[in-house]
């Protein structure tokens, strides 16, 4: 298969690897038999939290919401999820979507959710590296999205990876070009002083080139 057409991860989910820190993850595509999950997942969220995510703070998820998050179709909607493995009742750590816009299909709209007790992990990276390899392979090459002007964590690390923030009136938008897989981690590689999201980044993106080429994750 040519370099330009990298086999796509789900072909291999579940993944299942550890995290710097040593916490054990299984990584998969979201599916519509995930809604229950999902709206569990939802109901475990702070109320900050799910204002950052879904911008209103209901207690619950509705079945039209839940609905909406999980039906992909592996090209214009792309969500992954991180569980912990052997667990069935483990509602997941986070998950990540983007919907591509259908008047520009190479343009996406990114999301993250990430549980409270599992932030600042390295969990938003790792979904982040797998959307966008994933995003490349059906023709993604920008990604954007918006978050509130109180939720300072996700505008430090969007700019962290290189993308633009800009402040409007009540949020911050946020936009990033893509480049290939390969050619982020080879200009990474090279960076003089690139930031540890980059980084990190980078390092997840040459494991999904590696196991990819070879059919082991």
């Amino acid at each position: 298969m040519s370099a330009l057409t990298p086999r796509p991860l789900r072909e291999m989910a579940p993944l299942d690897l550890s995290l710097e820190d040593g916490l054990a993850v299984r990584l998969r595509p979201i599916v519509r038999s995930d809604e229950t999950r999902v709206q569990r997942a939802y109901e475990l969220l702070s109320e900050d939290s799910r204002i950052n995510r879904f911008w209103e703070k209901p207690i619950g998820l509705s079945v039209s919401r839940a609905a909406r998050l999980t039906d992909t179709d592996e090209t214009s909607h792309v969500a992954w999820i991180a569980l912990r493995p052997g667990d069935d009742d483990f509602p997941g750590y986070a998950g990540a979507s983007f919907w591509r816009e259908p008047e520009d299909p190479s343009k996406a709209e990114l999301a993250f959710t990430v549980a409270d007790a599992w932030q600042r992990r390295g969990l938003a990276t790792l979904l982040f590296s797998i959307l966008w390899y994933e995003g490349w392979i059906c023709g993604v090459r920008h990604f954007h999205g918006s978050c509130r002007l109180k939720n300072v964590a996700m505008a430090e690390w969007w700019h962290g990876m290189g993308g633009v923030v800009s402040t409007a009136d009540r949020h911050h938008q946020l936009s990033m070009v893509l480049v290939s897989p390969q050619d982020f981690v080879n200009k990474v590689a090279y960076e003089m002083s690139s930031s540890y999201r980059r980084v990190e980044t980078a390092d997840w993106m040459r494991k999904w080139l590696e196991i990819t080429a070879d059919g082991s994750p």
